[in-house]
């Protein structure tokens, strides 16, 4: 700089308003090589450049997933971006006539000049507002769209999946890939495409309006953006980082259902759970609170330079005005201008929001991982026969789960099941008994041997005729919704085999004592309910369905004495 511009460093700080251009032009190219300086020899990017170019390559080809997700919702996105160009046009040429307005006033009052500048003022206000509005509509129409869509898919797969995955994965991580984690994904084109292209079609529209006013003033109002792209590098590290510890904590609360309460009463452990969820609590803030400092500390160095800058332009604007280059309505406009460009640019829009993209694709990428996960399940089966005899027999049947492979519950298991008898499984806990159910069920597939029923292996029969004639009953049945919707659950057109299976199971009774009868809530998990009366629901459920094999996990342990005899004589004429 020495060389090129003899005496600069010398020369006070307002006389950089009135540099030459020569001046102006090798400032900003060596401002731009200490820039790339800085950013080729960054210390972290220097050790990891392989590792983040992997990172933005799978960015990238999760934002093009985004981007085809959302391909329905073009007509809707072309609609937004209309009314935003047409928003920013109008909020754009305001200060522009703010600026005509004051060099009438300040001239040769021209009336006409002065009543046509106000009308187009409050035209142009008016048009704006519109559009803005109806912008703004569009991009929520359209999140909410693809946020269905997204919960649609994500819940599909989850239907799909083996009973091998909801024993790996948490209750909470499930509950925040559905609800947070959607939310983002559906937020990553529309949100941030309407606060990014308003910013940069606003950016754009702004700096020709100044150029054409004064390039001078507009290459004074561009020396802080360096710092400024400094500040957004580090904030998207730190903003990234700081999600995915966040929504692991999230995960963890999540995971709490309104149902464990009861648990920690009876067992008077309230101050424990209250001081460990505290604690979760207070590293989320701890977190939060050093984020926002993070950005607070960031977004100082390039408030004060704006500070400068504005100082600056002053002194220009001054000499411009002076030397008759500009006039007073022009400063006015062009000072409006780079407010407008520094609320857009600086504090928050294009800074931030680049980062902002990035976590909602950090939060696709575990969406994604579960829409890509293929089932541990056999090929779908075909067999619908209209009879079925209800013959089973396990043939040398060995069985371990898939999260503990190394661990057999089952080791070469043979025995038969004959239709019109009642065989019972006896053994210690752990032995394999509800393994058994669930085998006969096709909820998991035998690791070794044969199950078949009927002659058949039980994984060639098509999946919805397998769960009629072959039907569990388990000790705790999970309820909800009403007391119909409970028994005809998975059926339709079924109301007279409803009120049947309930006369069956010895439900009838307490039903018709109840307020609304079959359609009475049962509360949630069945709070509403003894536990009797859930098993008898649970029983009619079954029964509703005329199983050929009817599986009973201790499925009457909350029923009185008359009761029980009741149900196990009814068993006895049907499957087996």
């Amino acid at each position: 700089m020495r060389a090129l511009v003899p005496g600069a460093l010398r020369a006070p700080p307002v006389r950089v308003a009135s540099a030459p251009w020569s001046w102006l032009l090798a400032s900003y190219g060596a401002v731009a090589l200490s820039w790339a300086l800085w950013a080729v020899l960054s210390p972290q990017g220097a050790p990891a450049s392989a590792q983040e170019r992997k990172q933005g390559q799978e960015n990238k080809a999760l934002m093009w997933r985004l981007l085809k997700l959302s391909r329905p919702d073009l007509p809707f996105l072309a609609a937004a971006f209309f009314f935003l160009v047409m928003a920013v046009w109008g909020e754009t040429l305001i200060p522009y006539y703010s600026g005509r307005v004051i060099d009438i006033l300040g001239g040769d009052f021209d009336p006409e000049a002065f009543t046509s500048a106000i009308f187009f003022m409050c035209l142009f206000s008016f048009g704006s507002s519109l559009s803005a509005g109806c912008r703004g509509g569009s991009f929520l129409f359209t999140m909410s769209r693809i946020n269905l869509r997204i919960r649609e898919l994500l819940f599909s797969s989850l239907l799909r999946q083996d009973l091998g995955f909801f024993q790996e994965i948490k209750t909470g991580e499930l509950n925040s890939r559905l609800s947070s984690d959607t939310t983002l994904m559906s937020r990553w084109l529309p949100f941030n495409a309407n606060v990014l292209l308003r910013s940069l079609v606003k950016v754009v529209g702004l700096y020709s309006f100044m150029l054409s006013l004064s390039p001078r003033l507009t290459l004074l109002s561009l020396l802080n953006v360096p710092l400024s792209l400094a500040v957004d590098k580090v904030y998207n590290s730190r903003h990234q980082a700081l999600l995915e510890v966040f929504s692991a904590l999230r995960a963890e609360v999540l995971s709490w259902e309104v149902g464990d309460f009861p648990r920690v009463e009876n067992f008077y452990n309230q101050k424990r759970e209250f001081g460990r969820k505290r604690d979760i609590f207070r590293r989320s803030r701890m977190l939060w609170q050093g984020q926002d400092s993070s950005a607070s500390s960031l977004s100082s160095p390039p408030q004060l330079l704006q500070l400068a800058v504005q100082v600056l332009m002053l002194s220009c604007g001054l000499q411009q005005i002076l030397a008759g280059d500009l006039t007073q309505g022009g400063l006015l406009s062009f000072l409006l201008y780079q407010e407008d460009v520094g609320h857009h640019y600086i504090h928050t829009r294009l800074v931030y929001m680049w980062g902002d993209m990035l976590s909602n694709v950090g939060a696709a990428k575990k969406v994604f991982c579960y829409l890509d996960r293929k089932p541990n399940l056999p090929p779908l089966g075909t067999l619908a026969p209209s009879t079925l005899k209800g013959n089973v027999e396990f043939r040398d049947v060995s069985f371990a789960y898939p999260n503990r492979p190394d661990q057999p519950v089952l080791k070469g298991l043979t025995f038969t099941l004959s239709p019109g008898e009642e065989t019972a499984l006896v053994g210690p806990n752990g032995s394999g008994k509800s393994t058994v159910a669930a085998l006969l069920q096709n909820l998991y597939q035998p690791t070794g041997g044969q199950l078949l029923l009927d002659g058949k292996p039980i994984s060639e029969y098509e999946h919805r005729y397998l769960h009629r004639k072959v039907v569990l009953v388990g000790q705790e049945p999970v309820l909800f919704g009403s007391v119909r919707d409970n028994i005809a659950y998975g059926l339709e057109n079924c109301k007279d085999e409803v009120m049947a299976a309930a006369k069956d199971a010895h439900a009838d009774k307490f039903i018709a004592e109840m307020e609304h009868g079959m359609h009475t809530d049962v509360g949630e998990k069945g709070s509403q309910l003894a536990a009797g009366q859930k098993q008898c629901l649970a029983i009619a459920r079954a029964l509703v369905r005329d199983p050929q094999v009817l599986i009973l996990d201790e499925a009457t342990s909350a029923l009185d004495a008359e009761c029980e005899k009741a149900e196990a004589d009814e068993w006895s004429t049907s499957g087996n």
